[in-house]
């Protein structure tokens, strides 16, 4: 896996446990980044995450990603004998099925874990 896909995972891992410590105004200027990023340049994405993350108001999940990506870092090499994947997972995409782009699972990620996505379900569709 690359580098770049290594930190966007770290940072979806981010968006799955700890979604609580994000404010409002970081939920919203993540979905207005979200918007912007492209869809197959992932050394682009991990870039624009990381940049997102520098504040001071963000350190904290600053340091959880760092803690995530030194994770995945140490456990990412693929051995075909021994591991498939990040904890020996095995791909859900299906045999000769195109892997989801990593802006599609960060976008999965936001749509399940963002508190501005659960005001969207909620109001009801006229």
């Amino acid at each position: 896996m690359s580098v770049y896909y290594n930190s966007i995972q770290a940072f979806i891992q981010i968006l799955y446990s700890h979604s609580k410590v994000i404010s409002l105004p970081d939920w919203e200027e993540l979905h207005q980044m979200f918007n912007t990023l492209p869809k197959d340049d992932d050394e682009e994405i991990s870039e624009r995450l990381e940049n997102w993350l520098q504040p001071e108001s963000r350190s904290q999940l600053l340091e959880i990603y760092k803690q995530n990506l030194k994770s995945i870092s140490a456990t990412s090499a693929i051995d075909l004998g021994v591991n498939i994947g990040i904890g020996n997972s095995k791909s859900q995409t299906p045999a000769n099925q195109p892997s989801p782009s990593s802006k599609e699972l960060l976008d999965n990620a936001i749509k399940e874990n963002s508190p501005l996505s659960d005001k969207q379900k909620s109001q009801p569709t006229p």
